[in-house]
């Protein structure tokens, strides 16, 4: 699926055009339907199927951390900066190229 979610974009297609053709054609997504934040996410965060640069084998860590909003309580993700973060090449894992 992934690699089709690849291809369709490559060639053109939008991420919610996407999201409405594989819910169209009753594809389930990872929470049932497909949405576009789940093709594109955020690009900052590294989320997203898209943006996820764990299909090209480079694994990332420490790119955010969660904080405790004092007033609610409630966790809240933040960016660490990009000389912490820790990028490891895993070349068995990629089934993407950068070709594509």
């Amino acid at each position: 699926m992934v690699q089709r979610i690849f291809q369709d974009y490559s060639h053109g297609q939008s991420p919610r055009n996407i999201a409405a053709q594989l819910n169209n054609e009753g594809i389930h997504g990872p929470l049932g339907t497909w949405g576009s934040s789940t093709i594109y996410g955020n690009y900052q965060r590294g989320t997203g199927i898209l943006n996820n640069e764990l299909y090209i084998g480079r694994l990332v860590w420490n790119r955010q951390r969660f904080v405790k909003d004092p007033n609610t309580g409630k966790r809240q993700a933040q960016l660490n900066p990009p000389e912490d973060w820790v990028i490891e090449d895993v070349p068995d894992l990629p089934i993407m190229s950068d070709d594509l």
